[in-house]
C-alpha cells in the first residue's frame, strides 16, 4: 500500500469518527426536544427511531476506531510492500 493511500484512509476514518460523534450529540438533543416523553425513541418531527440511529452511529465509531488502531499498529507491514 502506498503512503498516500494509507494516510488518505486514516484521514477518512478519522473524519467519519468526528462526524459520527457530532451525529450522536445531535441525536441526544433530538431525543430531548423531539419526543413527547423522555423515554420515547420515536421522533414526533421526523418519525425516525432515534435510539436505533444512535446505536448505529456508536457502532460506526467503534468499528472505525478498531480499523484505525489496527492500521496504525500494523503500519510497518502495510507500508512495506
Amino acid at each position: 500500500m502506498r503512503r498516500a493511500v494509507y494516510h488518505a484512509i486514516i484521514s477518512i476514518l478519522i473524519l467519519v469518527i468526528l462526524v459520527s460523534v457530532i451525529g450522536v450529540l445531535s441525536t441526544y438533543v433530538s431525543l430531548k426536544y423531539e419526543t413527547g416523553n423522555p423515554k420515547d425513541c420515536i421522533s414526533v418531527v421526523t418519525g425516525r427511531d432515534l435510539c436505533l440511529w444512535m446505536k448505529t452511529q456508536k457502532i460506526i465509531i467503534i468499528a472505525c476506531l478498531i480499523v484505525v488502531t489496527g492500521m496504525v499498529s500494523f503500519r510497518n507491514k502495510l507500508l512495506k510492500s
